[in-house]
């Protein structure tokens, strides 16, 4: 019974540490984007239906391919670079 249990807690904890993390962001003169984070992605969709897939880099909170980068680190806020323009993001929900 004790296994049984055990087995139970830790499938659960495993369950959770691989859920995602979701933030919406409102990004002033620039798009509004919803952020699905994992341990090695974050994928961005952007109001008007666009998604980009972002792996991490080295640096912690930082998501980037040619051309576009998410930078999470901030508290509530982000800064999105995307083809030469830059946007201060901040964190509506999540």
């Amino acid at each position: 019974m004790r296994t049984l249990v055990l087995l139970t807690a830790l499938a659960a904890l495993s369950a959770c540490g691989m859920q995602e993390k979701r933030a919406t962001y409102t990004c002033p003169n620039g798009p509004d984007l919803v952020v699905n984070y994992t341990e090695d992605q974050a994928t961005l969709t952007f109001s008007s239906g666009r998604v980009e897939v972002l792996p991490v880099t080295e640096k912690e909170d930082i998501y980037a391919k040619p051309g576009i980068v998410w930078n999470a680190a901030a508290f509530r806020s982000g800064r999105l670079d995307d083809e030469g323009k830059s946007y201060l993001c901040d964190q509506m929900a999540g």
